[in-house]
């Protein structure tokens, strides 16, 4: 007798875990999604239709705006250009909601020789289970030629 009532003990933790688990979906499939956004950073046009609702809305910290697949792939075009490889580090990860907020800290090496260490926070908002829209905050000053005009 004994016996079975430790094993009831030892069941009822195990149905409050699976309940917990459970309880916590919701939040897990953003928190995974945040995963995904970070892994897939440093594969941009990988990952564009993947991560991106198709008439999404895209904001820099410069204030340009882009909309829709056709306006995220002009941007990483520019971006392409601009830079000759960029590596990219989470520094924190928040969600809540149906919001991400990721702080990065990244080093950008710039076509024209110079590199540059960049902090910036993004935040994307989802909805259907993609990006809806999202807007970067960051100093642009930063990508600006040096003063005197050297590059």
């Amino acid at each position: 007798m004994a016996t079975k009532g430790k094993k009831k003990t030892r069941r009822k933790p195990a149905r409050k875990a699976a309940a917990r688990r459970s309880a916590k979906k919701p939040g897990s499939s953003l928190d995974a999604f945040a995963r995904r956004i970070v892994k897939l950073t440093n594969q941009p046009h990988a990952a564009l239709r993947e991560l991106y609702a198709e008439n999404c809305t895209s904001i820099e910290a410069s204030g340009n705006t882009v909309t829709g697949m056709a306006g995220l792939e002009a941007k990483l075009e520019q971006w392409e250009q601009m830079q000759s490889g960029t590596t990219w580090k989470a520094r924190n990860v928040w969600t809540g909601k149906n919001k991400i907020c990721i702080e990065w800290d990244a080093v950008v090496h710039l076509r024209d020789g110079r590199t540059v260490k960049l902090s910036e926070i993004a935040i994307h908002e989802l909805k259907g289970g993609k990006i809806a829209a999202e807007r970067f905050y960051y100093n642009p000053g930063a990508f600006a030629p040096p003063a005197g005009g050297a590059s």
